[in-house]
């Protein structure tokens, strides 16, 4: 089953239209039970402990300058 929304936005293209399998989706994804039970218990790493205090900071700079800029 392919994603019938990738099609139809994008069947006019010069190259043709992108198909995307229905399991790839996003929507797929979230309605099936045996990936939203799986728990993220992997171990913090450097990259991803560098990676979570660059979102925070990003975040809370954007916070910052929309409650400034109001």
């Amino acid at each position: 089953m392919y994603d019938l929304r990738t099609y139809l936005a994008t069947k006019d293209l010069p190259g043709g239209p992108v198909y995307i399998e229905e399991q790839f989706t996003a929507e797929y994804q979230l309605m099936n039970p045996q990936i939203t039970d799986s728990s993220d218990d992997r171990p913090l790493t450097p990259g991803r402990a560098i990676g979570g205090l660059i979102s925070l900071v990003l975040l809370v700079g954007t916070g910052v300058y929309l409650f400034v800029a109001w």
